[in-house]
């Protein structure tokens, strides 16, 4: 079994990058013939994920990733690619042969050093950044090997750009979309978005249709299956020093967590650890593994990483919308589901009977695309997705 250690913050990348065999194989398959949009909430592993791609990529192939969360225009998103590019020392001499292209945005980004290249870039490529980045990509045809672009948050990247102009937002959508669509680009390259947060939501709040991204193949990140979050746990715990790891102790780590999510498994089994060792004891106990998911893993731990749940629903949602979100939220952690009757029912009676079919069928969609919820039976009833977001909602927000 590896020797792995438990990694909370950072992604997980070398030795410490934990199966997702299945994950690999089907994103690989769909970029034979297809972008991919790959979804997750957040901590599930998708920018591990991601990263292994470019870390381990097939042959034939070279990845390139670009975290975008934090752009806001156009303009910036193709800066954020020309930097990524030109500090990657595989495109030292493909950037020498781009010489001439790269002139051409003199004194446009800050100054960049290159093997033997130096490119002075100092503003963005603005008003031309359309002209600019298409250039671009047209020019990555040239190398010898197929070309993945992994673009991270990318649905955040659209709200933020949406936030100062609309319009913007719209043209990068279809700018994008035309750049996957051209059969000449897509011989050798491949996109792969990735978000963790529901796009549906934000291209309603943009006003675009589902068409800008409909030729993206969708992936969903999962859980760990109850096998493979064994082993993880089995070899956080041995990496930690601790030999005797009984199956009933395996098995309180995932009734405690219910969901076997990578991030809240380390921090479970770091917080269990942590308890043993304040108890001067040399064996994990249940009773230590509650303590550590209570007073480690919800409370230390939980609002640093769940806050982020319920400041988006202001950030992200209207403000009318997002006060009905959290009052059906709170309904449902309080009772463990709803029907969707019964979800209706209570939101004409936050909406004061002025609510419609239609902005509640949509509020659901949100919520289930955003991670917060699924639907059973048909999306006839509805429950939290995780128990761990249940768990911390009802601690300090169900009042």
């Amino acid at each position: 079994m590896s020797r792995i250690h438990g990694v909370i913050g950072p992604t997980a990348r070398g030795v410490e990058f934990w199966d997702r065999e299945r994950e690999i194989g089907q994103i690989w398959k769909a970029l034979e013939t297809s972008s991919i949009l790959l979804t997750a909430p957040r901590r599930f592993g998708k920018t591990s994920l991601m990263l292994r791609l470019m870390d381990q990529p097939q042959d034939g192939w070279w990845a390139f990733f670009f975290e975008v969360e934090a752009v806001d225009r156009p303009e910036a998103f193709i800066t954020e690619i020309i930097r990524t590019l030109l500090r990657d020392q595989r495109l030292d001499r493909w950037a020498r042969q781009s010489k001439k292209f790269f002139g051409k945005l003199a004194n446009r980004i800050e100054e960049i050093e290159l093997a033997g290249t130096r490119v002075s870039l100092r503003e963005q490529p603005a008003p031309h950044w359309q002209e600019t980045g298409r250039e671009l990509i047209e020019r990555l045809r040239g190398l010898e090997t197929k070309i993945i672009l992994i673009i991270d948050e990318f649905p955040l990247m659209l709200e933020r750009i949406h936030k100062k102009d609309n319009l913007a937002a719209h043209e990068l959508l279809s700018w994008l979309r035309s750049l996957r669509q051209n059969p000449d680009l897509h011989e050798k390259i491949r996109w792969v978005m990735g978000g963790s947060i529901g796009i549906e939501h934000v291209l309603r709040r943009i006003g675009a249709g589902i068409k800008e991204i409909n030729d993206l193949e969708r992936i969903h990140v999962r859980e760990f299956s109850q096998d493979s979050a064994r082993e993880f746990i089995q070899a956080l715990l041995r990496s930690a020093g601790v030999q005797r790891i009984s199956r009933e102790i395996l098995d309180k780590f995932l009734e405690v967590i219910d969901i076997p999510i990578p991030y809240f498994i380390q921090i479970l089994v770091c917080e269990s650890l942590n308890e043993m060792k304040l108890q001067n004891k040399r064996t994990l106990s249940k009773e230590m593994i509650e303590q550590a998911y209570e007073n480690g893993l919800l409370d230390l731990y939980g609002r640093r990483y769940f806050e982020h749940y319920y400041k988006r629903l202001r950030d992200y949602y209207d403000p009318e919308m997002a006060d009905t979100a959290k009052a059906l939220l709170t309904e449902i952690a309080r009772r463990g589901s709803l029907t969707k009757r019964e979800l209706w029912t209570k939101f004409q009676a936050h909406m004061k009977g002025q609510g419609d079919a239609d902005t509640f069928s949509h509020l659901l969609s949100d919520l289930e695309n955003d991670f917060y919820l699924v639907g059973d039976h048909g999306r006839q009833r509805f429950r939290f997705a995780t128990k761990v977001l249940r768990d911390w909602w009802l601690r300090h927000h169900a009042l």
